[in-house]
C-alpha cells in the first residue's frame, strides 16, 4: 500500500440476527518505511493507524526536495518521523518500537471491531490489578488542579489493561478501549484542561466508538480556566481550543451509542460540555461525593469579582459553595444519583448490562466516515 506503508481492511457484520446483513470496512495502516507523496495519505485516511520508531515517516515531499526548494536542511525525523506525528500534527493514533510489536497492536485494534451479534452468555474477565477500594483515597479533593486520571482507570477496568488511544497526543484527555467486568467499552477521561488537541483527539476516539457501535464512559474532572485572555495570542489560541470542543460537541451529541457519565471531581464551564455533561443527557450520569457541578469552580473572590459589587461577594461565595455540590444536584434530579467511588466498577457493570439487553432492540444506523480532524 505506497511506499512503506501496510494497510488491512476488515469487513464485518452489522449487528444483526442473520450474520450477513450489511457490510461496514475499517482500515487499520501501518507506516514501516518511507510513505511520500501520494502514500502518505493511506496512514492519514485510515480509521487507525500505526507507526515504527525510527523506521516510519511520512511527509508529501521529503528532505531533498526540501532542499532544492527552499535551501533548508532537514532530517527525516524532523520533517515527517514518528515523534513529529504522534505528538504534534496527530497524524497517526499509534507508536511502536518494532514492527513485531505494531502488528500485535494492530491484531489488538481488531479486537475492538463489534462483528456480528452480541453473545448473551457470560463472559470471563479479569479483576483490576489495584483494589477499587483505593478508589476512596483517590476521589479529587482540590479542584484547582488535575488527577493523573489513569491512577482511576487502573482500578475500574479489567485486568487494569488499557488500549489507549493516541498516548502521545493531547495529553490532557486520555481515550482509549477497555473491558469493564467483560464489555468492551471506550474511555474518555479528563486529564486536565481540555486544549486544542485533547478535544480534537476526544472528536476522532468518539466517531470511532461511533462507528463501532461501543458504549462510552466518560469520567469528568475538569479544571476551571486559569487566567482570563489579555492579549491578541491569547484570543487566537483560546478561539482554536473553543472551535475544537465545538466540533467535539458536535460529535458526542450526533454520537448514535450509549452513554455514561460519571462525575470524579469537578464539573466546571465549557469543559463539562464538551465531556458530555448533563446537557448531553448521557443514558446514565452519576457524582461522587465530592464531585462539583456549576458553571462557574468556587473558590475565592477573584473568580467572582466580575459577577457583581464587592458587597454582594461573600453571600455569592456562600450560595455557590453550597448550591454546587453533588447533593445538590442529585437531590433536583438532575442527575441518577451519588454514589461511592469503590462502587463505581459495579455500578457502570450494571450500566452495561442493561445497555446490552437493550442493544438488539436498536435500529440498523447509518455509517458515517472517520474524520480525522
Amino acid at each position: 500500500m505506497g511506499a512503506g506503508g501496510k494497510s488491512s481492511k476488515n469487513r464485518g457484520w452489522r449487528n444483526s440476527g442473520e450474520g450477513l446483513a450489511g457490510f461496514k470496512e475499517v482500515e487499520v495502516a501501518v507506516v514501516c518505511g518511507s510513505c511520500i507523496a501520494g502514500a502518505t495519505y493511506i496512514p492519514s485516511i485510515a480509521d487507525e493507524s500505526i507507526i515504527i520508531d525510527k523506521i516510519g515517516s511520512m511527509f508529501i515531499a521529503g528532505p531533498p526536495l526540501v532542499k532544492a526548494a527552499t535551501g533548508e536542511n532537514i532530517s527525516v525525523e524532523e520533517l515527517g518521523g514518528a515523534t513529529l506525528h504522534s505528538r504534534v500534527s496527530g497524524g497517526v493514533d499509534y507508536i511502536t518500537s518494532t514492527e513485531e510489536e505494531a502488528y500485535e497492536r494492530t491484531r489488538h485494534i481488531v479486537m475492538t471491531l463489534t462483528c456480528g451479534q452480541p453473545s448473551k452468555e457470560p463472559v470471563a474477565y479479569d479483576d483490576p490489578l489495584y483494589s477499587p477500594e483505593e478508589l476512596k483515597a483517590l476521589a479529587p479533593q482540590n479542584y484547582e488542579c488535575s488527577l493523573d486520571v489513569k491512577l482511576i482507570l487502573s482500578r475500574l477496568i479489567d485486568g487494569s489493561r488499557f488500549q489507549e488511544f493516541k498516548a502521545e497526543y493531547g495529553t490532557t484527555l486520555v481515550t482509549g478501549f477497555a473491558h469493564v467486568k467483560g464489555h468492551l467499552i471506550g474511555l474518555v477521561a479528563s486529564n486536565g484542561e481540555l486544549s486544542h488537541q485533547a478535544a480534537l483527539k476526544g472528536s476522532h476516539f468518539v466517531s470511532l466508538c461511533t462507528q463501532r457501535h461501543i458504549p462510552i464512559l466518560f469520567l469528568l474532572n475538569t479544571i476551571p480556566q486559569a487566567s482570563p485572555c489579555t492579549s491578541l495570542t491569547q484570543a487566537e489560541d483560546l478561539g482554536r481550543r473553543f472551535k475544537a470542543q465545538a466540533c467535539m460537541m458536535a460529535t458526542i451529541a450526533c454520537a448514535e451509542v450509549p452513554k455514561i457519565t460519571l462525575v470524579i471531581g469537578g464539573n466546571f464551564g465549557n469543559d463539562s460540555y464538551a465531556m458530555c455533561g448533563r446537557s448531553f443527557d448521557p443514558n446514565f450520569l452519576f457524582l461522587w461525593p465530592n464531585a462539583r457541578v456549576s458553571c462557574n469552580a468556587p473558590g475565592g473572590k477573584k473568580k467572582l469579582q466580575y459577577l457583581d459589587t464587592d458587597a454582594n461577594l461573600p453571600a455569592l461565595s456562600i450560595r455557590l459553595e453550597a448550591e454546587s455540590t453533588a447533593f445538590y444536584s442529585s437531590a433536583r434530579l438532575w442527575d441518577d444519583g451519588v454514589i461511592l467511588p469503590q462502587n463505581s466498577r459495579e455500578v457502570i457493570a450494571k450500566c452495561l448490562e442493561i445497555i446490552k439487553q437493550k442493544d438488539p432492540q436498536m435500529s440498523t444506523r447509518q455509517q458515517q466516515p472517520i474524520l480525522r480532524f
